[in-house]
């Protein structure tokens, strides 16, 4: 490069030199800025064993807690060099590695994907990024337990270590599998579903009081036999994705969601808690008995689905104390058809990430296939509200009948039906940015809803969270209590 420089230098300055040009003041600046980038070609130097105390951007990596063998998220920190020179970190490692030869973590050192690494340059006043993934294995521990690590920087004698720390949860895996017939799950550990399962025809998948399931991407529960959900109010039944860390966990669409297929009846719901799925629970068809039901909810809530937190084709559903809140699409569709009655339940989108074009709460008797499709809903002592100006949303274009019973209800909508006694005032939920929808102070669901205490087999006793409905009870799924 040195002589390469020189030739440049000696033939531009023959140039600037010529008699016919008075060059000598521009060929020593010429001669000055040469030599100056010979010297820039000079290897930048890095001190070893600099000793220097070094300053990482925290002192702790905290993972929440995590399902043993489902990686975490990749978080990272950096590393700074407060002095005017360039070192180099002597030494990079993962501690529990270089001790003992395992690890649930895994680093990368500003780019390199390797547990450890030495004379890691770090130039003046500047900083690298150190990446850190952990993966836990399963051990016997039905709770939480710890799992820890560091990441150790040593220059010259002095060391700095970053801690790593993550809660680790054992479960109980099913992936790509039909169930075994009649089987429990219950709250000992969770649930964790990877690629799908099926219960099969006429066999029961049971799901006791506090059991937690979650699902990975794009996975779902069918069922072709019958479902049972029995959470308690003081113990729901939980359902969600199963990337549990604060980036991931409040996301929609984290899995596909329930889907009980055509030909399956008697499936009971009562408290459970669905959040962030694609679409939250699909009912296919009529049953072939007319006089029975698909599905009977009772105490159930869903939230955050990217699509439609409650589908009905053609089906049969009765609900009671149902909040279904803040769905990409639809709250509630009821589509070619069917019944549907909900009696004290809130279908409500506030102040989410949505950017919706459709209503809270559809039903359409759109025919299937060339046939009519006579369509039924009852919505009695409900609440149907959000930010557009027509919120239920009744399409007839089909050749069946459609026929609907709203009793003591407030719906958001530009056009009166009857039976809205109430009209159209906002119910003042009392924090939907937190995702709070009971009603506030004042507002016009208080004490006007008809008592219902005694029919429906005493479902509405009590409320969504199990407190006791009054005589004159609040409309929607939550009881005010004064």
């Amino acid at each position: 490069m040195l002589v390469h420089q020189k030739m440049k230098f000696f033939r531009l300055f023959s140039v600037w030199y010529h008699p016919n040009y008075t060059g000598f003041f521009l060929a020593g600046l010429l001669v000055s800025s040469v030599f100056l980038g010979i010297g820039g070609c000079r290897p930048e130097r890095f001190v070893a064993n600099a000793g220097l105390e070094l300053r990482c951007e925290t002192d702790t990596v905290l993972f929440d807690t995590l399902l043993v063998q489902a990686g975490s998220i990749t978080k990272r920190f950096k590393v700074y060099n407060d002095e005017g020179r360039n070192i180099l970190i002597d030494e990079v490692y993962l501690a529990g590695r270089k001790l003992s030869g395992t690890s649930a973590y895994r680093i990368n050192i500003n780019g390199s994907p390797v547990n450890a690494l030495t004379e890691v340059e770090l130039r003046a006043r500047d900083s690298i990024y150190i990446f850190v993934e952990v993966t836990i294995d399963p051990n016997q521990q039905n709770t939480p337990f710890l799992v820890t690590d560091s990441v150790v920087l040593r220059s010259g004698n002095r060391t700095k270590a970053v801690q790593l720390v993550a809660y680790g949860q054992n479960a109980v895996f099913f992936n790509d599998s039909v169930l075994d017939c009649n089987l429990v799950w219950d709250n000992t550990l969770p649930i964790v579903v990877y690629n799908s399962v099926l219960v099969d025809s006429g066999c029961t998948l049971t799901i006791r009081e506090g059991t937690r399931v979650y699902f990975n991407k794009n996975s779902s529960l069918f069922v072709l036999g019958t479902l049972r959900v029995e959470g308690t109010p003081a113990n729901p039944v939980r359902m969600r994705g199963d990337r549990l860390d604060p980036l991931y966990r409040d996301l929609a669409g984290g899995w596909n969601g329930i889907h009980l297929l055509r030909g399956s009846i008697g499936h009971r719901i009562e408290n459970l808690d669905l959040r962030n799925g694609t679409i939250g629970i699909r009912v296919d068809s009529l049953p072939a008995d007319a006089d029975s039901l698909n599905l009977i909810i009772n105490k159930m809530r869903i939230h955050n689905c990217a699509v439609v937190g409650l589908l009905g084709y053609t089906a049969r559903i009765d609900a009671y104390n149902m909040l279904i809140s803040n769905c990409g699409l639809y709250n509630f569709l009821g589509d070619y058809g069917g019944t549907y009655r909900f009696r004290h339940c809130t279908f409500v989108h506030l102040n989410s990430g949505f950017q919706r074009g459709y209503p809270v709460f559809g039903l359409s008797n759109r025919d299937y296939n060339n046939s009519p499709s006579p369509t039924r809903l009852e919505l009695e002592n409900s609440l149907v509200w959000g930010g557009r100006s027509n919120e239920l949303v009744l399409d007839s274009s089909g050749n069946g009948s459609i026929n609907t019973y709203l009793s003591h209800c407030i719906i958001q909508s530009e056009i009166q039906r009857p039976g809205v006694q109430l009209g159209y005032s906002n119910p003042k939920f009392k924090n939907p940015s937190d995702n709070d929808f009971s009603i506030d102070t004042l507002s016009p669901a208080f004490q006007r809803g008809v008592d219902l205490r005694g029919l429906h087999g005493g479902r509405l006793m009590t409320d969504l969270i199990d407190r006791p409905r009054a005589q004159s009870p609040t409309l929607g799924a939550l009881e005010r209590i004064e």
